[in-house]
């Protein structure tokens, strides 16, 4: 099942992504974090920033991980097996409030690593290997492709199973929800800047054909290219992991 982020999350991600560093570091000054209820599972969770903080309700530390890496999923590894099983309620509060602006992203995560590693003795190291991906490269015609006006609210549409309408997204943003269609790392080397505007038209073109199938060809239709080879991605490597004492 893939872990799909709720949608106070994907907004915020969405509207930070190619955000860059330098303003002011963001710390949580109080923290409460519990086992999640019993029958928590990975339909129930969710993660998000807040105003004034970070909540996480039903959630692994695995989950957060994801989170953080834009739900690029296959790039966390390591640790011990209860990080993507055990799910917790996180509430954590920001000394000042967080404004809700894209260049915060770097430092929103670095609150959040910073969190985990008080709380749960969290210590990782990242490196850079050669592994295999889906890479989306840029369509060999418009495909009803166009920039964002100014004023449009970013949308992926992560629960539709019909008409995908991507509204105010920049390509990270499109991998990332591609990254959870092929439960795969999928590259952007679309070359495309800035955030656009397009629709496509999953249909079920042969017997049995899965979503994932669907959305490759409806890629395709709007003119898309997917290859799948080796490419050097950054990945997260967990060296230590405790799990937290209640509070």
């Amino acid at each position: 099942m893939p872990r799909i982020p709720s949608f106070f999350a994907l907004v915020i991600l969405a509207l930070m992504a190619g955000a860059s560093p330098g303003l002011a570091q963001i710390h949580f000054d109080v923290s409460s974090i519990h086992p999640s209820r019993p029958g928590a599972s990975p339909q129930s969770g969710r993660i998000g920033f807040l105003a004034d903080g970070f909540d996480a309700h039903d959630s692994t530390v695995g989950d957060i991980l994801d989170m953080l890496n834009d739900w690029q999923l296959h790039r966390v590894v390591g640790g011990p097996a209860w990080m993507t099983t055990d799910r917790f309620d996180i509430q954590a509060k920001a000394s000042e409030p967080i404004p809700g602006t894209k260049e915060m992203k770097v430092e929103l995560k670095a609150a959040v690593m910073a969190l985990l590693a008080e709380r749960f003795k969290l210590a990782v190291h990242h490196e850079t290997r050669d592994l295999p991906a889906m890479v989306l490269l840029a369509p060999n015609k418009s495909g009803g492709i166009k920039p964002a006006t100014s004023g449009e609210t970013p949308s992926v549409p992560y629960f539709s199973r019909d008409r995908l309408t991507f509204t105010a997204v920049p390509m990270a943003a499109v991998t990332n929800y591609l990254s959870n269609v092929f439960q795969s790392t999928v590259v952007d080397q679309t070359g495309l800047q800035g955030a656009f505007d397009f629709t496509l038209e999953p249909s079920a073109t042969e017997p049995g054909a899965t979503w994932a199938d669907r959305v490759r060809d409806a890629l395709t239709v709007a003119g898309f290219r997917l290859e799948e080879k080796k490419v050097p991605v950054e990945i997260t490597v967990i060296d230590h992991c405790e799990r937290p004492g209640e509070n």
